[in-house]
């Protein structure tokens, strides 16, 4: 780390314990010599190797010395909290989705629904997941990122509890499945980018740990899975009591209840994180997104919160800091009203809704941003184009070979599914072992995960028993989750607070976009029982490596603002 000072560089070795420099100017933290740059660097030899960059601006110095005080608190009780808080969304995100995904095939048999059309449900909770990080995205942005943590649980637990309610209704599934995934489809770009604003910035990599919540969430499913669903489930012979006369043998309500104990106990599962999140735990706002929105005095009162939840010594940082940071780059502050009520807060919050929204210029008027920000965005279709492929059909194609086959069981599936989905939490650690290593970083573990990943997809259509559509469905999900495991912690990372949620919203919504469409077209070749449904699916993430060559920004060893 260097500080710069007037125009001067202090190595870390010479660094003072206080902000200030001897002339009254301020020490402002560089991470990395390429922080320091004068003008911005788009070429072509800069994108392949990472290194591109432009000056920094009035914001990021001041956010700098926000980074030196959390550098301080470390990995402190404060961010520990943080960390799991935000990983149990993680695991919500996939127990949700493996969950309802691994008792489809019994909604679908209840429920008398054609091939072609099981691809509905998926396509519905997707609209809910688009919707709801694209608006809770924004959300974190305008009114903050306490109540948007909060409201992503408390919507998804009162809806996803209403799901176990229709009957012979698969539109009604549909729907409910949709509002549940509003509050869902928050949880991801959220709780990285709260994540990232608590950490030190030597431990940034721990929100690539995160991504080891969605494997747990879905082993977590699966054995809920098998001890309901597969438990307390019509025999996959009959047919639904929608489609038979009275009299006959077929699947009836009564005797279909497990997957909606399933449902049940996901439900309530969300409804304790929530309250976890709202009573148990008291959030501060982000220090950084008070900066961002000129209540400076307020971002100082977080870290002094924090220090005291950490018992830590008190930050050191001061107004007059960033007041000089104002003097060296000629910026006046604007004077803002102080003591406000809540209802007057509130007041500015709605009247500030525009402004906020042309805040969001700041992404493509600068031609970097722009450039990263479309990359991401073909990059995260590719990906959630592939793994919705992945999780709505792969398990489906093993329960056909299981039991269609007469190869085993419904049990013995679902006993598969554990197999296939305990070992993601490989692919988390590998995500935090490589983002960290010189040769690899954030860039090169996306381009190699995501390349590995398409693989496995493809070698599945040259298997014919179960042991090889377990293990390349195992090696599929392990590499699925390092590569978002990278891709989550490290897209945040790029953009400052000022949109930092608001792109990530944007980027989910993108990708979700693209697993709409994913199971329409894949119900098409399930109907045909031909195996371009793999393909599709790692063509996808092909795309999604490819774009990852470009990233232009290289995140290990830099500040992130």
């Amino acid at each position: 780390m260097a500080f710069q000072t007037s125009g001067e560089f202090v190595r870390a070795d010479e660094k003072k314990d206080s902000l200030s420099h001897p002339d009254g100017g301020v020490q402002v933290p560089i991470y990395n010599d390429l922080e320091t740059a004068s003008s911005e660097d788009l070429s072509i030899g800069a994108i392949l190797r990472g290194t591109a960059a432009k000056p920094m601006n009035t914001f990021e110095k001041k956010a700098a010395l926000i980074n030196v005080e959390l550098d301080k608190f470390g990995l402190g009780r404060y961010q520990i909290c943080i960390w799991f808080l935000c990983g149990f969304g993680y695991f919500l995100d996939l127990a949700w989705s493996q969950g309802v995904g691994l008792v489809s095939t019994a909604i679908y048999q209840e429920m008398d629904v054609a091939d072609a059309d099981t691809g509905t449900i998926f396509a519905c909770a997707n609209a809910g997941l688009a919707l709801g990080a694209l608006g809770f995205g924004l959300a974190v942005d305008i009114i903050g990122r306490k109540w948007a943590f909060n409201l992503t649980c408390l919507i998804t637990s009162i809806f996803g509890l209403l799901l176990a309610a229709p009957k012979y209704n698969y539109g009604a599934i549909c729907g409910i499945y949709f509002l549940a995934s509003l509050g869902l489809g928050g949880n991801i770009p959220i709780d990285a980018t709260i994540a990232l604003e608590f950490l030190p910035q030597k431990r940034r990599y721990f929100v690539a740990l995160l991504s080891m919540w969605q494997p747990i969430g879905v082993v977590f499913a699966s054995a809920v899975a098998l001890g309901t669903a597969a438990k307390w489930r019509c025999d996959p012979s009959l047919d639904s009591c929608k489609a038979i006369a009275a009299g006959e043998a077929c699947c009836s309500v009564d005797s279909n209840m497990g997957w909606r104990y399933n449902i049940i106990i996901l439900g309530v599962v969300t409804l304790v994180v929530f309250f976890l999140r709202f009573f148990v735990f008291h959030f501060h706002e982000s220090p950084k997104f008070l900066l961002s929105r000129g209540r400076e005095a307020e971002a100082i009162e977080v870290l002094h919160k924090i220090a005291k939840f950490n018992k830590a010594p008190a930050p050191t940082l001061t107004l007059e800091h960033f007041a000089a940071i104002d003097a060296m780059d000629g910026v006046v502050p604007e004077e803002k009203p102080t003591n406000l009520t809540r209802a007057e807060k509130n007041k500015r919050v709605l009247k500030g809704f525009g402004k906020e929204l042309r805040r969001l210029k700041g992404i493509f008027t600068n031609k970097l941003s722009c450039f990263i920000f479309v990359l991401l965005g073909i990059a995260y279709m590719g990906d959630y184009w592939s793994f919705n492929l992945a999780g709505s059909f792969l398990p489906i194609i093993l329960l056909r070979n299981n039991v269609d086959n007469g190869r085993g069981s419904v049990i013995d599936t679902y006993q598969q599914y554990l197999i296939i989905y305990s070992p993601g939490i490989i692919g988390a650690a590998l995500a935090l072992f490589s983002v960290q290593m010189p040769l690899l970083g954030r860039k090169w573990s996306l381009v190699f995960s995501a390349i590995c990943q398409g693989l496995s997809m493809a070698m599945y259509t040259q298997v014919q028993n179960t042991a090889g559509y377990v293990g390349l469905n195992a090696l599929e999900y392990i590499m699925q989750t390092y590569f978002n495991a990278v891709l989550y912690a490290s897209a945040p990372e790029l953009f400052d607070t000022e949109y930092r949620g608001s792109v990530s919203g944007m980027l989910s919504c993108l990708g979700r976009l693209a697993g709409i469409v994913a199971p329409y077209a894949g119900a098409q070749l399930l109907a045909d029982a031909s195996s371009g449904i793999l393909w599709l699916g790692a063509g996808g993430i092909w795309l999604s490596a490819l774009m990852m060559v470009f990233l232009p920004v290289e995140m290990r060893n830099r500040q992130m603002f």
